[in-house]
């Protein structure tokens, strides 16, 4: 769908937020036509009214440009008049005309934004309201139906939102973020439509971190994986990461997967034995539920399902050390038991009724794909202390709720976030599995009478696996914030190496440490940041130059290799090194 910003580069009778322009020569064509129908609802002169934030900014929208459907949308006050006014100008046969004006009472807007929350399949206008008199902000959403306009008002207030489709059902959903009152705790709120309802047909709310003064990012997409990735040997603890080398099997946790799989096996051998009769009524057996997919896995699976127990338990060595036993630093959800319920196929109202739960609202096309990933949003948040954390929040099938796996409540009620961070450092897809990786932070080994400002944070990246309910480890980093990069770890520093940064010097170095002295050893590796004068009078000698380079602050980045003979298998080559350093 093809989308512009329509310019106007004459006007007559028109004022920019109040500022009074030069009448330049009139436009003429569309721009003429559309500028007489706004100044024919307005009454005369108006001021235009910006978007504050979004993508689209312009106070007159054209869309759907060279198609049927193509319209203009014009965000405007009166001279006479405070309020806010919306006008939706059509185009159709060969000619532009008015299809409703709309007042507002709030004195700006918000944000803009197109897309399809009624499964109408064609795009709705949604607009965000701010005021004077009020923090929180107000929602308007306006649905084409033919050549007639409505209004869908919308009674919730929000401190930011996300348009996403979270419930897999191919139509876009309202998240709204707010953030706590004296009356109410932060949360987040849900909402959907169907096609023709001019209000919501579901609503979801999940209560948020009431310590949470401002969303600092927000990012939407795959937040969660349902397929099993082998985790990582690093477990997360309360003073970082930690490699595990023991090398020994978790024997309670491969009991207890061992007795799980006792059934598991038994339904997956019974699957696998009739499952060409199966595949034609999923809907009948769980099992069949995991679709197409299991056609071309059916031999394998036949013969994991003799041995499952087995496998289960070499699977707990790695999962021993990745969910580890502090549960306040396991982002993992409070009921670690529950049974997989993020199957193949689609959950259907019979699924429903046999375990149990009122869905309040079935998908209409639940995704398949959804067994792969889990669409959702992830927040990053600033709390009352200045310190940051994280929450996650995705839509759970089967108990029709929303969900975020990350933060728990303490017996006193208070919440457990393993992702409080002194640093603002934001959730990314860091490594380019298209996941959203969520940072967990805590400084690294140093000695008790150090500077703290000195010490480096190792930060941990996590995605979650929905289906295991547990995180992965997938990339473990040294942030340096002010000079604008972060360094890989390699697996083998891990717990080995640790790292001091100087904001002065603009230098970050990695010392070997002595776990029996608690003191640094041997340095391994020095970075700088120069600008690109203090480059030219640098002595380059022993210094390699990396293949990194910030446009926007002309920054340049030069490290030196350092060997030590303490223990050989820790130096780092030219090209680790070259490939461990990359720009945020």
């Amino acid at each position: 769908m093809a989308a512009g910003l329509l310019a106007l580069s004459g006007c007559s009778g028109f004022a920019a937020d109040g500022d009074s322009l030069l009448h330049p020569p009139r436009p003429t064509g569309d721009k003429a036509a559309i500028q007489d129908i706004i100044s024919r609802e307005a009454g005369g002169t108006y001021n235009l009214k910006y978007p504050q934030k979004g993508v689209n900014r312009s106070a007159i929208i054209l869309r759907n440009e060279n198609t049927d459907n193509e319209y203009a949308l014009a965000l405007y006050s009166t001279e006479n008049d405070s309020k806010l006014n919306v006008s939706i100008i059509s185009y159709s046969n060969e000619q532009w005309k008015c299809l409703g004006t709309y007042t507002n009472n709030s004195s700006g807007v918000d944000r803009v934004l197109f897309c399809d929350i009624n499964a109408d399949k064609r795009e709705e206008i949604v607009i965000g309201w701010t005021s004077y008199n009020s923090a929180h902000k107000s929602l308007t959403a306006y649905s084409f139906d033919k050549d007639e306009v409505y209004e869908m008002s919308i009674d919730e207030t929000y401190d930011d939102l996300a348009i996403v489709d979270m419930t897999n059902d191919a139509t876009d959903d309202i998240l709204l973020l707010s953030l706590s009152t004296q009356d109410t705790p932060s949360a987040a709120t849900l909402l959907q439509y169907s096609d023709p309802d001019k209000r919501p047909v579901g609503k979801y709310s999940l209560e948020l971190d009431s310590e949470v003064i401002a969303f600092s990012n927000i990012i939407v997409g795959d937040v969660a994986i349902n397929t099993e990735i082998k985790p990582s040997e690093i477990k997360l603890t309360a003073s970082g990461a930690r490699s595990d080398t023991s090398g020994t099997e978790s024997t309670d946790e491969s009991s207890a997967e061992g007795d799980a799989s006792k059934d598991e096996s038994a339904d997956e051998s019974d699957a696998s034995k009739d499952e060409s009769s199966a595949e034609g009524d999923a809907s009948k057996d769980e099992s069949a539920a995991e679709g197409d997919a299991s056609k071309d896995e059916s031999a394998d699976e036949s013969d994991a399902s003799k041995d499952e127990s087995a496998a289960e338990g070499d699977a707990s060595k790695d999962e021993s050390a990745d969910e580890g036993d502090d549960p306040e630093v396991s982002m993992t959800s409070d009921d670690a038991s529950t049974e997989t319920h993020e199957d193949a196929g689609s959950v259907d109202e019979q699924s429903a009724e046999e375990s149990g739960t009122e869905r309040k609202n079935i998908p209409k096309k639940f995704d398949a794909n959804a067994i792969l990933s889990k669409k959702g949003v992830v927040i990053d948040c600033k709390r009352s202390d200045n310190t940051f954390c994280t929450q996650m929040v995705y839509y759970d099938n089967l108990s029709d709720e929303l969900i975020d796996p990350i933060v728990k409540r303490s017996e006193g009620g208070a919440y457990v976030n393993p992702t409080m961070r002194t640093e603002a450092i934001f959730s990314r897809d860091i490594n380019g599995d298209e996941i959203i990786e969520v940072p967990v932070s805590a400084p690294m080994n140093a000695s008790t009478d150090e500077n703290g400002a000195y010490v480096c944070n190792l930060t941990v990246w996590c995605n979650y696996n929905a289906r295991e309910r547990k995180s992965n480890v997938a990339l473990n980093t040294v942030m340096n914030m002010k000079d604008g990069y972060y360094f890989v770890m390699p697996d083998r520093w891990l717990n080995t190496v640790t790292a001091r940064s100087d904001a002065e010097t603009r230098e970050m170095t990695f010392y070997l440490w002595n776990s029996k002295t608690s003191s640094l050893g041997d340095k391994l590796l020095l970075i700088s940041r120069y600008n690109e004068q203090q480059w030219k009078e640098t002595d380059h000698s022993g210094r390699i130059l990396l293949d990194i380079y910030s446009e926007k602050s002309n920054a340049v980045y030069a490290a030196v290799i350092y060997l030590t003979s303490a223990d050989e298998k820790l130096n780092i080559t030219e090209k680790e090194l070259q490939e461990a350093v990359l720009l945020i």
